[in-house]
């Protein structure tokens, strides 16, 4: 667990300082674009490719690669492993490169489908058919860096993967600045910028890659390679589980894609509030479940393949434990600073008002489901260690089907609201299905896991009203930017020091866990 923390350590900080610039770069493009018809059009163009971005980039395609890979490295040596991974990049370049000629030929209907509420012919909807199709190269960059990134981490290689990101948000904020200004249609730099930022994302992988030895293919195997290619038992291995294990592990992200689809029925701006509030829900979620779950994996993988039933079930239930003991507060102290938080972050330029409200409306229903939508990444994680996709596959699909029903039910009636909580009930319905159905072969401290959510939640629920009260006697509307940040920032404090304050106070076992995993 030490060795673990440690490495989730570094990749948490890494990641907080992508999610950092990211949350940078969606203020400028609030301030730039406001919730307009430009900004609608860029992130409904994006979301595919955000989507596509969150299923590989964040690890959701190697829950299906790494243990694959890591049995083949395990048990056949190095150079067979490199044969896989060449295989696996000959596969996805040709499949990325044929849905890129696809999707150009075919925008126009995959507009239609992911924008039902823009009309055929209007400006939005052709200026959204433009950025998705400027951004469609991003689609094979990002198959390939995910590759590269599997790779790395069933090495124990981290940094750079969680590097890449960074690097990936950095030409985005580089581009809304200094070239969306100089073009007719601004957006349209944005939209450069996310195949831009994709290219370097991917060559900062490859040096990595070229010393760890994963480009060492003499020259006379490359015509026996390419003909056998498509049938390499490992590619066929990972391609049989990896739609299903996608399915499983992405709920969450393809019910916020289902819910801006219903939003763009609404009014204008609308798939702007939820794009907003979902970056702010993937923040803690990024920084706690994705980060734990990348090192997770490949330990949990090993251990597999050597019959460690009883290390793994100790290693996940404490896991679980240490996330949801630090991601239950981080929900509480969003859903208390709602709309202090929007209007710090994003309260500027063009976006104002009616937006920060909206905003924060969607971000407080969204947020209530992160500690469903943490758990279904830890299960899920464990499920595929253990080379298990069927459960997660059925706890996807109930998500994904819920959602969609709610969203249908709750539209007309509550609006983006009911969006937004659609997709959390979705998110606790999943959960509870891993929950109930967790793997039969381990002895998992299931009591052990809800007692300890459970004081996370008691303790929480009191930080979250003394929070929301901290902020309403402290915060004032007229002051400038710095003196309302920082008694955000107060306020965050304030509710940091309460809960860990008791913790130490009443000695849990998570706080104790934390410390000597960290210090020793």
């Amino acid at each position: 667990m030490r060795k673990i923390l440690k490495k989730t350590a570094m990749i948490s900080s890494l990641t907080f300082s992508s999610r950092m610039l990211g949350v940078i770069r969606d203020a400028l493009i609030a301030m730039c674009f406001g919730t307009s018809f430009q900004s609608d059009a860029f992130f409904i163009a994006f979301r595919p490719f955000d989507l596509l971005r969150k299923l590989l980039s964040e690890g959701i395609l190697s829950v299906s690669f790494v243990p694959v890979f890591s049995k083949a490295l395990e048990n056949e040596g190095l150079s067979k492993a490199v044969i896989m991974v060449f295989s696996f990049f000959c596969f996805i370049s040709l499949a990325g490169i044929f849905i890129v000629l696809t999707g150009i030929f075919c925008a126009p209907l995959i507009i239609k489908v992911i924008a039902p509420g823009f009309i055929g012919d209007s400006y939005t909807s052709g200026l959204t058919m433009i950025l998705f199709k400027i951004m469609l190269p991003y689609f094979w960059l990002v198959l390939v860096a995910a590759l590269c990134m599997g790779v790395l981490n069933s090495l124990g290689h981290f940094g750079a993967p969680a590097v890449a990101p960074v690097v990936f948000n950095l030409v985005l904020i580089v581009f809304a600045i200094f070239f969306s200004n100089y073009l007719k249609i601004p957006v349209i730099g944005l939209a450069a910028g996310v195949t831009i930022g994709g290219a370097v994302q991917l060559a900062i992988q490859i040096p990595f890659m070229i010393r760890l030895g994963m480009f060492k293919i003499p020259l006379f195997q490359f015509p026996r390679l390419l003909s056998v290619c498509f049938f390499h038992i490992g590619l066929l291995k990972v391609m049989k589980i990896m739609v299903p294990c996608m399915v499983g592990a992405a709920s969450y992200q393809i019910n916020i894609m289902v819910a801006s689809f219903f939003a763009s029925k609404l009014e204008e701006g609308s798939v702007s509030f939820i794009y907003y509030a979902d970056r702010l829900v993937q923040f803690p979620l990024a920084l706690f479940a994705v980060s734990f779950s990348m090192v997770f994996l490949p330990e949990l993988s090993k251990k597999a393949v050597l019959g460690h039933l009883d290390e793994i079930a100790d290693l996940f239930s404490n896991g679980v434990k240490l996330v949801l003991f630090i991601t239950i507060p981080a929900m509480a102290g969003l859903m208390a600073l709602d709309e202090k938080i929007v209007a710090l972050l994003f309260g500027h330029g063009a976006f104002k008002g009616i937006a920060i409200q909206q905003t924060a409306d969607c971000l407080f229903f969204l947020v209530s489901g992160l500690w469903a939508f943490t758990g279904i990444r830890l299960f899920v994680t464990l499920h595929y260690a253990l080379s298990s996709i069927r459960i997660p596959f059925y706890s996807g699909i109930l998500g994904i089907v819920l959602n969609l029903i709610f969203c249908c039910l709750f539209v007309d009636s509550l609006g983006l609201k009911g969006l937004a909580l659609s997709v959390s009930i979705s998110g606790m319905a999943g959960f509870v299905f891993l929950l109930i159905n967790m793997p039969g072969a381990l002895n998992i401290d299931k009591s052990g896991i809800i007692v300890s959510a459970c004081r996370s939640v008691f303790l929480s629920v009191i930080m979250f009203f003394l929070v929301r009260q901290a902020s309403a006697f402290i915060l004032k509307e007229e002051w400038n930017r710095f003196w309302f940040g920082t008694g955000v920032m107060g306020c965050i404090c304030f509710g940091m020091i309460f809960y860990f304050s008791v913790n130490v106070f009443i000695s849990t076992p998570e706080l104790k866990m934390l410390k000597k995993g960290m210090t020793k």
